[in-house]
């Protein structure tokens, strides 16, 4: 008889005040800092918050967060387009060593899968992410004729562009969800309660607290590499969710998130001071060993494409 896995250990408590964080505002596509300075300070940082604008309700995306795992078959009519998501194939993750389940889904499939309001909730996010991706590279004085070959089409709308769905199961005895990077440029998250903590870099957690009416925004790993070499970098910031107690009465925890991503086949790149660029790594390398590195599950070659690397829209490499 195969031996069970070892418990996974929970991770320990924060050690660190929770994380005094920039906010910024979207005003039409100008990303706005609340403070002078702002930019700068959420690079830094790894991440910043970002006002909900007006118009878009994350009421679906909670919605879809504490229905997604249920049964569809015998569910009231407004909750079944939310439900029976564990059966469709590719969509649905059991996270064996962690609380969390989610879903991940690309922009085709949420077109196919989602109803109309949560669709449109999830595109409004996308767009979000654009809309910093751009910010960043305007504010660190990436030259935009190479914007849709540093990020592969991402800046454009093309790249891989997630959107997460997060369920933490209390009754299991793990941690929450594995300290990562994101493996992007972008993320966008929208969070009710605690748990999300973020390495300090003095082997400390911080807390990053929910702030109503405010998403998290935080950069990635991709980022991070493309700016490295410039004089203002991106930190992709180090995260995750610590274990998650029972509390009776209350909903279990749940987030969800936006990706603006590069693509899953080809290069991921690396810009020089001197305003030229280089691919400096494969993609599905890079992906491999993030699956591999964080989860340590069956999911390891899942979001990398069967396609022939190519380079993004065609263009040579600089």
């Amino acid at each position: 008889m195969t031996a069970a896995p070892a418990p996974v250990p929970a991770p320990p408590p924060a050690s660190a005040p929770p994380l005094d964080l920039q906010r910024a505002h979207a005003e039409g596509t100008t990303l706005v800092f609340d403070t002078p300075g702002g930019l700068p300070r959420a690079l830094a940082d790894g991440c910043f918050r970002l006002a909900v604008p007006p118009g878009l309700d994350p009421t679906p995306g909670t919605t879809l967060c504490r229905e997604f795992h249920r049964p569809a078959a015998g569910s009231p009519d407004r909750l079944r387009p939310y439900r029976g998501y564990r059966d469709r194939e590719g969509l649905y993750f059991d996270r064996e060593h962690f609380q969390t389940e989610h879903l991940l889904l690309d922009a085709p499939a949420r077109a196919r899968h989602f109803p109309p309001e949560l669709y449109a909730m999830t595109e409004h996010m996308s767009a979000l992410t654009l809309l910093v991706l751009r910010a960043v590279l305007t504010g660190l004085g990436v030259p935009e004729p190479l914007w849709t070959t540093v990020t592969g089409g991402a800046v454009e709308g093309r790249g891989t562009h997630w959107f997460a769905a997060n369920h933490y199961r209390p009754e299991r005895d793990r941690p929450g969800c594995a300290p990562h990077q994101d493996t992007g440029f972008v993320t966008v998250l929208h969070l009710r309660e605690p748990g999300l903590e973020a390495a300090t870099g003095n082997g400390t957690w911080a807390p990053v607290d929910p702030l109503p009416g405010h998403f998290v925004v935080n950069f990635g790993a991709a980022f991070e590499l493309l700016t490295e070499d410039l004089p203002r970098p991106v930190r992709a910031l180090t995260h995750r969710v610590r274990q998650c107690v029972p509390r009776p009465g209350e909903p279990d925890r749940v987030s969800f998130a936006a990706f603006a991503n590069p693509p899953a086949t080809g290069h991921l790149y690396r810009l020089r001071p001197d305003g030229t660029a280089y691919p400096a790594r494969s993609s599905e390398e890079f992906l491999r060993e993030f699956n591999a590195r964080t989860w340590s599950d069956q999911y390891a070659d899942f979001g990398i494409a069967d396609a022939a690397p190519t380079t993004a829209g065609g263009a040579p490499w600089p």
